[in-house]
């Protein structure tokens, strides 16, 4: 079950795209979404900003003031942006359950600690909606990879056109691994939701045979849930290029994916297509590691 959804929020342009891949979501699922925000002292902020380090004398002091101002401008957009995102969608601002099924939101904001912050909100949630790193938001690389490698929850990759629901066709790109079984798992809530569910599967070495495809697919009618299956693609051409370009092929919402990774979890190295629909896929994608 996929109740509440968190919604970290930058207070920049990204922010609508986000906010309205949360929204699809929490729709027809009539989620909780939990808005935050976390505000960066100058210090914290120097740490991930660029030439900071190199400043001396009164530049740090400068440098540091246009910081502190960057971060309460950013502070203010952010809970602008929640205020009128919960105006224009008639969306009803809740701290705490009701019943009710329409689609509820709070907003909160905390200062400094971003990632001990939201791996711990994250953990706490069913799903968090990211937006890719495209913003000056002087927070820590690898963001988004530590809240997949240590959140223990589903990631929502939001794309720059977001889809007015999810509830169309979701597609589940399927390899015969762990994480690929855990996010179809994860995503279950959803794809109950959807009117089309298509399996799908990428000719490549290791890569899901139709009799595997069709097998997963007679233990998805178990859960009322009719889905096609698909194979695209061949071995010449990364799977990395052919996923994602088949999904929007197939008019998808939503893109389901296991994020494969290798090594120690400080130096997590994750694979091609994992890294490629972090940064380029053109719809959002949902992984869980």
């Amino acid at each position: 079950m996929i109740k509440t959804i968190l919604v970290p929020t930058s207070g920049s342009s990204s922010d609508r795209g986000v906010f309205a891949t949360a929204l699809a979501l929490a729709r027809p699922l009539t989620a909780h979404l939990e808005f935050l925000h976390v505000h960066l002292t100058p210090g914290v902020a120097a740490l991930h900003a660029p030439h900071v380090d190199f400043l001396q004398g009164a530049a740090v002091g400068t440098a540091l003031a246009e910081l502190g101002r960057e971060a309460d401008e950013l502070s203010a957009h952010a809970l602008a942006h929640f205020k009128e995102f919960c105006q224009e969608h008639r969306v009803l601002v809740r701290d705490s359950p009701k019943v009710v099924e329409l689609v509820t939101a709070h907003y909160s904001e905390q200062i400094d600690q971003p990632l001990a912050r939201l791996l711990m909100q994250t953990r706490h949630s069913d799903l968090v909606v990211l937006g890719r790193r495209r913003n000056r938001d002087y927070l820590q690389g690898g963001l988004i990879e530590e809240l997949l490698a240590r959140g223990g929850r589903p990631v929502v990759i939001a794309s720059d056109s977001p889809p007015q629901s999810v509830a169309g066709t979701i597609v589940v790109g399927w390899k015969e691994t762990a994480e690929a079984a855990r996010a179809l798992g994860a995503a279950m809530p959803l794809l109950k939701k959807a009117s089309r569910v298509v399996l799908l599967a990428v000719r490549e070495q290791g890569g899901a045979s139709r009799e595997q495809l069709e097998h997963l697919g007679r233990q998805l009618a178990w859960h009322g849930i009719d889905a096609e299956v698909s194979i695209t693609g061949d071995a010449s051409r990364p799977a990395a290029q052919q996923l994602p370009l088949r999904a929007s092929e197939l008019h998808a919402d939503l893109l389901v994916v296991g994020a494969f990774g290798h090594g120690a979890l400080r130096q997590r190295v994750f694979g091609g297509v994992t890294r490629t629909l972090l940064e380029h896929a053109n719809l959002p994608v949902f992984m869980v590691q």
